[in-house]
C-alpha cells in the first residue's frame, strides 16, 4: 500500500489517497509492504531498513537513530489468534516506509481511523499514533492471561493437575514474552523522547509520552501477574505435599499396623524344642487369635487419636 502524506480527502483522511505505485523519487511517501511487495519495490537506499534490523528472528525491538533516518524493529509476540511478527519502520526525511509482515499495520490503521485521533498525515503523526494504536488491544490480552491463570489455580483448587505443569510452563514463557515487549517499547518511546524531540511536534511527542506511560502500565501488570503464578505455582506445591503426607500417614499406619504381627510371627519362627506353644494342639488357633486382637487393639487405638 502506498500513500501519499498530506494528501487529503473530504473526510481528512489522507489514506484514501492510496496508489498503485510510489511516486518518482519516492518523496512524501507512505508505504506498507509485505516482504513479497518490498522484495519486488525499488526502494531507494534510504529507505531500506539496516542489516542490524532485518537479520534472523530476534527476540527483541531496536531503534536506530541516525542524522538523517529513524529505523527500527519491532518483535510483536503471538498471542492466541496471531503467531509472534516483526514489524520494520525506516522514516527518511518526508517519507516512511514500514515493513509489515503480518499485516498488523492495517489492523492498527483501522484502529487509529475509529480513536479519531488528531491528523496524522506526516511521517512522525503517524508513527507515534502507529506506535501507539499497536498497544490498544494489551490490555484484553493481559485479561486473558489473567483469566488463563485464575483458571489454572480452580484447576489446582479442584484437584485436577494432570496438565498444570504445561500449562503453567506455557503462561510464564508467554509472561516472559510480553514483559520484554513491554519493556523495549518502553525503551523505544524513552529514546525517542530523548535523542530526536526536535522531530516531532508537541501532539507527537504527547503521544510518546502516553506510549511510555502504557508500556510501564503493563509492563508492571505483566509483573503482577507473573507473582499471581507464583502462587498459583506454591498452591499447587502444596497440594501435591499433601497428598504426599497423606501418602506416607497411610504407609505409617499399616507399617505400624504389621509391627507386632512381625514380632510375633519371628517369636514363634525360632522353633526351639521346648517352646510350649509348638506341642500345644490349640497353638496355632491361639496365635491367629493373637495377631487379630492386636491388630485390633491398634485400629481403635489410632481411632480414638485420629491419626486417620
Amino acid at each position: 500500500m502506498y500513500c501519499l502524506f498530506g494528501e487529503q480527502s473530504a473526510s481528512g483522511d489522507f489514506l484514501r489517497h492510496r496508489l498503485h505505485a510510489p511516486p518518482e523519487g519516492w518523496e512524501g511517501v507512505l508505504a506498507v509492504l509485505s516482504a513479497e511487495e518490498y522484495a519486488a519495490a525499488e526502494v531507494p537506499a534510504p529507505l531500506r531498513p539496516p542489516e542490524a534490523l532485518s537479520m534472523g528472528e530476534a527476540r527483541y525491538c531496536r531503534l536506530q537513530i541516525e542524522p538523517d533516518r529513524i529505523s527500527g524493529r519491532l518483535r510483536i509476540p503471538a498471542h492466541q489468534r496471531q503467531s509472534a511478527c516483526d514489524l520494520l519502520f525506516v522514516w527518511w526525511q518526508e517519507s516512511l516506509l514500514i515493513l509489515d509482515k503480518c499485516s498488523v499495520v492495517i489492523t492498527a490503521m483501522e484502529r487509529m481511523a475509529a480513536l479519531r485521533w488528531q491528523p496524522v498525515n506526516t511521517p512522525a503523526a503517524f508513527l507515534t499514533a502507529l506506535l501507539l494504536a499497536l498497544t490498544a488491544e494489551e490490555p484484553a490480552r493481559i485479561q486473558q492471561l489473567e483469566d488463563r491463570t485464575a483458571a489454572l489455580e480452580q484447576a489446582v483448587l479442584g484437584d485436577e493437575t494432570e496438565t498444570f505443569i504445561d500449562s503453567m510452563s506455557e503462561l510464564r514463557k508467554e509472561f516472559n514474552r510480553r514483559g520484554r515487549y513491554y519493556a523495549h517499547l518502553g525503551e523505544m518511546a524513552a529514546t525517542l523522547e530523548e535523542n530526536a524531540a526536535e522531530r516531532f511536534s508537541a501532539a507527537d511527542l504527547k503521544r510518546i509520552a502516553c506510549l511510555a506511560r502504557r508500556a510501564g502500565a503493563l509492563r508492571e501488570e505483566t509483573q503482577m501477574l507473573r507473582e499471581y503464578a507464583s502462587q498459583v505455582c506454591s498452591e499447587y506445591q502444596s497440594q501435591v505435599d499433601i497428598a504426599q503426607n497423606r501418602i506416607m500417614k497411610v504407609l505409617t499406619i499399616v507399617t505400624t499396623l504389621f509391627l507386632p504381627l512381625s514380632l510375633i510371627a519371628a517369636w514363634y519362627g525360632m522353633n526351639f524344642q521346648y517352646m510350649p506353644e509348638l506341642g500345644w494342639v490349640y497353638g496355632y488357633p491361639a496365635v491367629i487369635g493373637l495377631s487379630v486382637l492386636v491388630v485390633a487393639v491398634c485400629l481403635i487405638f489410632f481411632k480414638k487419636r485420629h491419626y486417620w
